[in-house]
């Protein structure tokens, strides 16, 4: 009897060592799992201080060295300005304009690229203030170069034309050249502020090539339904007020602007692009820069796809990478939000190679009465 009373004493203190064993092992669990968890948090703290720290010094750092460059390109242009004056007023000076605005752009250009490559830790505002800064920047070196280097009116005849009182540039004199009609002469129509190139078409069919565009500042103003081919490496090019239009560009060594275009295919290389107050537009694009739009809406991104005889050699006058191209990465000042993609544009999805010739050829069969080479 006291036998087996012994052995139930046993069975229990066994069961109570198995129960606080188990016990034991449960709050030895939870506090390992509570000090991990604890760790784990601390760890994600002071890796999120030092990512914050890092971004930090890395915003500071892109601050001093854009101002420093901002300061040190005005200082270039301010000194040729200067030089300029003192070589007016007859004093022995001497500056190659051309070479010197050269190497401003080009430095203005690395900047842009330099702003490009830090947008993935800058804020979309401080973006916007320093895209600002690049393009007053930009058109300060315009002006100072129109200044210092006024362009001569062009022909492309040697025979003079006697202008006409109209804002409408139409030819002095056309010639057909494989039944297609050619334009002696492309009149520089003032426009506002603005010379431009190519004024007041419609329904007609223009290519500009070689010496025409060859490191010009092409601009081209109220389009209607029009077909623009430019083969060659222009300096610039703006576009402004057109609709139902197609503009092919060859590789541009500086920017393309354009506003107010509607219903329009742009095909164009370029180091800058900026878009602003369009709709509807298809951008086929090769941008070593980030490509911005403003104010647009219902726009369609897609790769570069122009080609004519000697592009090759024009990528490479216009100094064009064509192994960097941003087309995927445009920049939307009307959306500021960096997690939701902008709704204002789109690439195109399973993009066809758009044939241009046949383009080209539709056009000018649909509006071969108008159409001028």
């Amino acid at each position: 009897m006291n036998s087996n009373r012994f052995s139930v004493t046993n069975m229990d203190n066994e069961i109570v060592d198995d129960v606080a064993t188990s016990k034991k092992d449960q709050i030895l669990e939870r506090l390992n799992k509570r000090n991990k968890e604890r760790q784990n948090y601390l760890d994600v703290k002071l890796e999120q201080r030092h990512k914050e720290s890092s971004d930090s010094e890395g915003v500071d750092y892109f601050s001093q060295v854009f101002a420093d460059k901002v300061r040190e390109i005005e200082a270039r242009i301010t000194n040729i300005s200067e030089t300029s004056a003192k070589k007016s007023q007859g004093e022995n000076s001497s500056i190659e304009f051309p070479r010197h605005f050269t190497e401003i752009t080009m430095e203005i250009q690395e900047l842009q690229r330099y702003l490009t490559n830090s947008t993935m830790f800058l804020t979309d505002f401080k973006i916007k203030a320093c895209q600002s800064i690049l393009n007053d920047l930009l058109q300060t070196c315009e002006e100072a170069r129109v200044k210092l280097m006024p362009k001569k009116k062009f022909g492309f005849s040697g025979r003079k034309v006697t202008p006409k009182p109209s804002l409408n540039p139409k030819l002095a004199k056309t010639d057909k050249v494989d039944g297609v009609v050619k334009n002696e002469n492309l009149t520089m129509v003032s426009g506002g502020k603005v010379s431009w190139t190519l004024c007041n078409r419609s329904n007609e069919y223009i290519c500009l090539r070689d010496d025409e565009v060859h490191s010009k500042d092409i601009t081209i103003a109220h389009l209607q339904n029009c077909f623009v081919e430019l083969q060659g490496p222009a300096g610039s090019v703006q576009i402004s007020h057109c609709s139902n239009c197609t503009f092919l560009c060859g590789p541009i060594a500086r920017s393309l602007f354009a506003d107010f275009c509607t219903n329009s295919k742009i095909s164009v290389a370029c180091q800058q692009l900026r878009l602003h107050s369009s709709e509807q537009c298809q951008i086929y694009l090769h941008v070593t820069c980030r490509a911005i739009i403003e104010d647009c809406n219902r726009i369609e991104v897609a790769p570069y796809n122009y080609d004519y005889s000697g592009i090759q050699e024009d990528f490479i006058h216009a100094n064009i990478d064509k192994e960097v191209n941003n087309y995927t990465d445009i920049a939307d000042f009307n959306w500021l939000s960096s997690e939701v993609p902008s709704p204002n544009w789109h690439l195109i999805k399973d993009t066809c190679v758009v044939d241009w010739n046949e383009k080209r050829q539709d056009f000018l069969s649909r509006n071969a009465d108008n159409a001028s080479l």
